[in-house]
């Protein structure tokens, strides 16, 4: 943010303490329980938002040198994201050309000078393009240009490789635009161009990839799911900007009572607040006082979902106690608050869900975000069935 950005947030939050009703609405909304369980629904998604909408696919730092590559996989569609030899980032589907044999299993390696096909050795160049077929004599005239690699496309912004599998009417891929002027500006504020991926770990839990996305669009939660882990550092209650379709949420740490007693020039938005985004479709940035959290939902089933999470640093550690602080704060916040609280809540809800218990989904007023998302869930699905 910047810096009459981060004033204006942070005195509407000190507003907020004193006056809850100047941020947090009075309303009810519902969502039908179907949309987290029905394969309908979820295959509405697949194409609405995960092929129709730019998602993070990578961050450049994961693929730092010519060769270096990285796979992910987009609610079915396998991806590989490398730096070619002129250090071009490139996203393909990976998927020989021949039979439609994975090219590369691995998460991430390094391919020297060509992606080689295990299944016959068919061999493409890193930019994409058909370098090799054995045997060639005996197919007739293939059409080599037209053989490499399926091309994905992609643009790189704030340090993020976003990917576009099915652009709608063959737009072409602004990030600047989807992201929004808000979004935008914020990240560019942030550095977030200049940061680094310390460390990224992945797990899949058996929730809905919308459960996920709901835990981390509203705060109502944290003071009786976050209980022994984050609420002592936090005061109730967030601020919340319609970014449409995305989503900027800011909670007060408890510090910032005390940093209102002095002049604006002591305010310290990453030492008294938490910014958090919701990034739509399906990622989510979480600003900690020393580093951030990146965290993908990848939908792998309607009750599965691999959530991939990046740590992100501005520099490296200056010293051992720093690298230690550092590794401290990534565990507390990954283990005991994600894995144990967030998503460990998510898998909960889904076991009850085809039970008859509830029809709908209940929001108030502390959980305006999650209303928020669903909105602009919906109108995606809207605007594909048009």
């Amino acid at each position: 943010m910047r810096p009459p950005v981060r004033l204006e947030v942070m005195r509407r939050l000190i507003t907020m303490s004193k006056e809850p009703s100047s941020e947090i609405p009075t309303r009810s909304s519902h969502v039908s329980v179907d949309r987290y369980i029905d394969l309908a629904e979820l295959e509405k998604e697949r194409i609405a938002l995960f092929r129709r909408q730019p998602i993070i696919v990578a961050h450049v730092s994961e693929v730092p040198e010519p060769g270096n590559f990285v796979t992910e996989d987009v609610c079915g569609v396998p991806l590989v994201v490398l730096r070619d030899t002129d250090s071009e980032i490139r996203v393909f589907v990976n998927a020989c050309r021949h039979r439609g044999t994975r090219l590369v299993s691995d998460e991430k390696g390094t391919c020297k000078k060509a992606i080689t096909c295990p299944y016959h050795a068919w061999s493409y160049r890193l930019d994409g393009s058909l370098l090799h077929v054995p045997n060639e004599e005996v197919f007739d005239a293939l059409d080599r240009p037209n053989l490499g690699l399926r091309i994905v496309q992609h643009e790189v912004r704030h340090g993020f490789v976003w990917a576009l599998i099915d652009p709608p009417d063959g737009a072409a891929l602004d990030i600047a635009a989807a992201l929004g002027p808000v979004l935008d500006d914020d990240f560019d504020a942030f550095g977030l161009a200049t940061h680094h991926v310390a460390r990224k770990v992945s797990s899949t839990r058996t929730a809905n990839w919308k459960l996920v996305m709901d835990a981390f669009a509203e705060g109502y939660h944290l003071k009786s799911l976050h209980r022994t882990s984050l609420s002592r550092f936090f005061l109730n209650g967030q601020i919340v900007d319609d970014c449409a379709p995305h989503i900027r949420q800011v909670g007060a740490r408890k510090t910032l009572l005390e940093a209102a007693k002095g002049h604006e020039d002591g305010w310290d938005l990453r030492r008294d607040t938490t910014p958090f985004y919701n990034v739509f479709p399906n990622a989510v940035l979480v600003f900690h006082p020393l580093w951030l959290s990146q965290m993908s939902l990848m939908p792998e089933g309607v009750d599965r979902v691999r959530v991939v999470h990046r740590m992100l640093v501005a520099e490296e550690p200056a010293d051992e106690v720093a690298r230690a602080r550092l590794e401290k704060s990534f565990t507390h916040i990954h283990e005991e608050v994600f894995e144990k609280e967030d998503l460990a809540i998510a898998e909960s809800i889904q076991t009850t869900l085809r039970s008859g218990a509830n029809t709908s989904v209940l929001m108030g007023g502390l959980e305006e975000g999650m209303r928020l998302f669903h909105l602009a869930r919906d109108r995606a699905l809207a605007e594909l069935a048009t």
